[in-house]
């Protein structure tokens, strides 16, 4: 997938061949780093300080200097978007410790690292296109790390990967609890209750967390609960989001029968008009 033209440099706009391969980064050699994906729709940015702020709390944990406030960095990011002058598209960022030292252990002296910013086309996705769930327990453990969007995505690509028939995979654990998609955050419709699985190792999705602050928007009760494998065959409908494709409709989960569609298209109908307003 191509880059557009323009890119940030801890906020300085470049050329996209300007750019070096970074062969001694932090973020290439060993995965340490974070990255955000959001959509820009109408040459605007959808929930941006949600994913800032996402990015800067990872950034703490992982302990990597982020030293722009959120004003800098859309200020900067419009900018971007505007030089690029691309109304749909998408805009990843990213926040590495920079290139490794000499030695690679001297972690604690981290002084330059890179905030990365590049823009690529939106591959083209029908709303109404419906999608079939595998289901299996996760082939690679989950932990409190993978609730932060880290540059070492390697699970979530390996059990995409392992999804042979179907369109992604629901993953449960060891204790049979569910906990998300390859990537995207899962929803279950209980006749007028939204269910999305509780859980304190699954990424905190940006859209899942929109869904969950603004019920009032979707006119249904939209809450976090504990869902285990014995509680599927009580759902009536399945759907999934992510940043990019917003909300993804659900046609079938193997061995279990889905009853009825229109919650989820009456919620990501409503979605859509939200992100159009923009």
């Amino acid at each position: 997938m191509q880059v557009f033209q323009n890119i940030l440099v801890n906020l300085n706009l470049k050329k996209s061949n300007e750019l070096s391969f970074p062969f001694l980064d932090y973020g290439f050699l060993y995965g340490y780093g974070l990255f955000e994906s959001i959509r820009v729709i109408n040459g605007k940015t959808f929930l941006v300080n949600e994913h800032l702020n996402r990015l800067r709390k990872g950034s703490i944990i992982l302990d990597i200097p982020f030293v722009y406030d959120n004003d800098q960095l859309i200020e900067s990011i419009n900018n971007l978007i505007e030089s690029n002058n691309k109304a749909d598209a998408i805009l990843n960022i990213y926040l590495t410790p920079g290139d490794r030292h000499l030695d690679p252990t001297r972690l604690k002296e981290i002084k330059d690292p890179l905030f990365l910013a590049v823009m690529r086309p939106r591959p083209k996705y029908e709303p109404s296109q419906r999608i079939t769930l595998d289901i299996r327990q996760e082939s690679f453990q989950k932990t409190q790390l993978d609730r932060f969007k880290t540059l070492s995505w390697m699970k979530n690509v390996l059990e995409k990967k392992l999804t042979i028939q179907e369109d992604d995979v629901l993953l449960y654990n060891q204790n049979h609890q569910i906990l998300e998609a390859s990537s995207a955050n899962v929803f279950f419709v209980k006749g007028e209750k939204v269910i999305t699985p509780k859980s304190s190792v699954v990424l905190a999705g940006i859209t899942r967390a929109y869904l969950l602050s603004n019920q009032s928007k979707f006119d249904y009760e939209i809450v976090q609960e504990e869902v285990t494998l014995n509680d599927l065959e009580y759902f009536d409908e399945i759907f999934l989001t992510n940043a990019l494709k917003g909300i993804i409709l659900v046609q079938g989960l193997t061995g279990y029968q889905l009853k009825s569609k229109s919650i989820s298209e009456k919620i990501q109908e409503k979605y859509i008009q939200i992100i159009n307003s923009l």
